[in-house]
C-alpha cells in the first residue's frame, strides 16, 4: 500500500500533521469523504467483493471508485493505522426506514481512541458528518453538525454505542454497534450475505453517494436525490445520463448492468 500514492488521490498534505491527533483525524475523514464515494456498483455488476487491502488500493486509488462499508472502512482504517492511529473494527446493526434491523454484522463501523475518548471514524456508512464522532454518554452530549444535520453517537454502557440523526426534532438511531473489536474475517459471512443475498438492500437497490459543497448527491437506479440541510431535489436517471450523472457528482467512470439493460 503506497501511501503516499494514497494522499495524493485523496488531496492529503502529508506535512500538516505528524502525529495522531483528533484534528488530523477530522482532516483525514474529510479528505476521504470528499473524494471516495459509497457505492456498491460491483453488487449491482455481480463482481465479487474483495476486502483485501491490495485489492482495495487498487479499486479505490488505481481505478477511482468506492465501495460499501467493509471495503471503505478497512481500507481507511488500514490507511489511520499506518499514520500511528488504534483503530477499532466493529460489528454493528443497522435501523432500517420500515422500522426493521438488519442482520447482526451488516455494518462494519471504525472507532479510534484519542486521550481517552472513542470516536466513531465511519467513512462507511453513507449519510454520516465529514468528522469524528465522540461516544458520549447521554447526559451530556456531544453532538456534530453537519451541511446535511445533526448527528451524535451515544453510549448507555461499554458493551454497545449508537449512531444517530435529528430528523424532525427526534434522535432517529442509524445503526447499534457492540463495542468488541473484530477481524476482517469476523465479517466474511456477512459480506457474502450483503454482495450476494436477495433480502440484502445492496443487492435489491443502487446505491451511491457523496458530499458535496452544497450537502449530499445520492444516485439510485431511478433517482438523482440532491440534498441541503432543509431541502431535497430528484432528478430522473436514465440509461441515457446514468454516465453523466456519475462523473458530474461522484467523479466515477463505470457501468452500470441494471441502467446498460
Amino acid at each position: 500500500m503506497d501511501i503516499q500514492a494514497i494522499e495524493h488521490y485523496l488531496n492529503i498534505d502529508a506535512s500538516k500533521y505528524h502525529e495522531p491527533s483528533l484534528e488530523a483525524l477530522n482532516y483525514y475523514i474529510k479528505q476521504y469523504m470528499l473524494t471516495v464515494p459509497f457505492e456498491n456498483i460491483n453488487v449491482q455488476n455481480g463482481v465479487p467483493i474483495s476486502v483485501e487491502i491490495d485489492d482495495l488500493y487498487d479499486k479505490f486509488i488505481i481505478q477511482h471508485r468506492g465501495g460499501f462499508c467493509y471495503e471503505m472502512n478497512h481500507f481507511f482504517g488500514t490507511y489511520l493505522e499506518a499514520k500511528g492511529f488504534t483503530v477499532y473494527r466493529m460489528s454493528a446493526t443497522v435501523e432500517q426506514p420500515n422500522g426493521k434491523r438488519s442482520p447482526e454484522g451488516s455494518h462494519m463501523s471504525l472507532v479510534v481512541p484519542i486521550n481517552g475518548v472513542n470516536y466513531v471514524a465511519d467513512v462507511g456508512f453513507g449519510d454520516l458528518p465529514l468528522q469524528a464522532l465522540p461516544i458520549t454518554n447521554l447526559d451530556p452530549t456531544h453532538p456534530v453538525i453537519d451541511i446535511t444535520g445533526e448527528f451524535r453517537a451515544i453510549s448507555e454502557n461499554d458493551n454497545a454505542y449508537c449512531v444517530q440523526k435529528l430528523e424532525d426534532d427526534e434522535w432517529t438511531t442509524r445503526y447499534q454497534a457492540r463495542f468488541q473489536p473484530k477481524q476482517m474475517d469476523d465479517f466474511k459471512e456477512m459480506i457474502d450475505y450483503n454482495s450476494s443475498n436477495p433480502e440484502s438492500i445492496f443487492v435489491q437497490q443502487l446505491i451511491i453517494t457523496k458530499p458535496q459543497s452544497f450537502g449530499r448527491a445520492t444516485m439510485s437506479l431511478q433517482h438523482l436525490t440532491l440534498s441541503k440541510q432543509d431541502s431535497k431535489v430528484k432528478h430522473d436517471v436514465t440509461p441515457d445520463n446514468y454516465q453523466d450523472i456519475l462523473k458530474e457528482y461522484f467523479n466515477l467512470d463505470v457501468q452500470i448492468k441494471p441502467l446498460e439493460a
